[in-house]
């Protein structure tokens, strides 16, 4: 039996999470012994309680969980977003999820912003170290001075990397490290050593490096010469986001964290690429298309690709019918989007 755990979290996080519930009970009608636990976690739980995913909490979820589908976090009303921190940075940390997966694969050629560019012309997908980086939250600020620290271990950046190159391998692809050793000769200098090490190992792949600022100035000029981009948490960040405007926004983008070494039973979380956007909560106006393309990955993840298939395809079906929402020029409800696409699936 498959366990998942939901955490729908803040602002929109709950309205894109509602359309997931559908497609897991599809996915158990067509023989998938699967169930799912909806926990609390997030802004209102963290008022209520003062607390973010406790000891006891975290360690339910590692040890009786598979997976995890997560939709956002995020709230106006803790202004320095503390608990976003602890609970999705304990997360990824806790769990040892080193690798998260951005994939980009547009569905329509009006999504894409550049010139005589079909969908099919695109596949990129960005591998980022998901644990260590400027995102590891250390640092101090004093009343002239703001340090922030960058963190990276050769274990963690060996394993986003071989992840990187198993995939180009597979897609026989070309392998592209973004990296700025120039200025940050410590620890890019790392990530290129260990680059350098792992080109011997998979001698097949195209394997590159390339300056970050150089690669996202290529990206826009000509994204078909590329297939798999590795980068750390900060630039791979960065990249994908980019990426997320050649699919229509950052509301179609999803992403998947796992562990390649499986320390923990739960192993992989699944999240959309965009944030709680509390401006919109509310109004009918999110796209959950990001989010059911994560609920994808996860099936991809399970090793159920028929479903995962088919319900990358069910999107696409929808949104050629002209069903979408208003941040991609649709005048479609959340809510009937995750209708449209529940009905495709049947």
């Amino acid at each position: 039996m498959i366990r998942v755990a939901i955490i729908p979290g803040d602002g929109i996080g709950p309205e894109v999470m509602t359309g997931v519930i559908p497609l897991l009970d599809w996915s158990r009608a067509r023989g998938r012994e699967l169930e799912w636990v909806t926990f609390p976690y997030g802004a209102d739980h963290f008022l209520n309680t003062g607390e973010t995913l406790s000891d006891r909490h975290f360690a339910d979820l590692r040890d009786t969980f598979d997976a995890i589908l997560f939709g956002a976090v995020g709230d106006t009303r803790i202004p320095d977003g503390r608990h976003a921190e602890q609970l999705l940075l304990r997360l990824r940390q806790g769990l040892e999820l080193h690798v998260n997966f951005r994939p980009c694969r547009p569905f329509l050629a009006i999504h894409i912003p550049l010139k005589d560019l079909q969908p099919d012309e695109i596949d990129i997908e960005v591998f980022r170290e998901n644990t260590e980086g400027p995102y590891c939250l250390r640092g101090r600020t004093e009343e002239e001075l703001a340090v922030d620290e960058a963190v990276h271990t050769a274990r963690a950046i060996r394993i986003l990397l071989a992840t990187a190159f198993e995939q180009a391998s597979g897609r026989a692809c070309p392998l592209t490290l973004a990296q700025k050793a120039n200025v940050l000769k410590h620890g890019h200098g790392l990530w290129i050593r260990i680059f350098k090490e792992l080109c011997a190992d998979y001698p097949s792949v195209a394997a590159e490096t390339m300056h970050a600022d150089a690669l996202l100035c290529a990206l826009v000029q000509n994204p078909r010469r590329f297939g798999v981009i590795a980068a750390d948490n900060f630039i791979g960040d960065l990249t994908s986001d980019l990426l997320a405007g050649f699919q229509g926004g950052m509301g179609m983008a999803p992403s998947a964290s796992w562990a390649p070494h499986r320390p923990f039973r739960c192993n992989a979380l699944f999240e959309p690429v965009h944030g709680s956007a509390p401006d919109i909560a509310g109004t009918g106006k999110a796209n959950p298309v990001g989010m059911i393309l994560s609920t994808s990955l996860l099936f991809r993840h399970l090793g159920w690709e028929e479903e995962a298939a088919r319900l990358h395809q069910a999107v696409g079906e929808v949104l050629r019918s002209g069903i979408a929402t208003p941040d991609l020029a649709g005048s479609a409800t959340c809510q009937e989007v995750q209708r449209a696409v529940a009905k495709v699936l049947g």
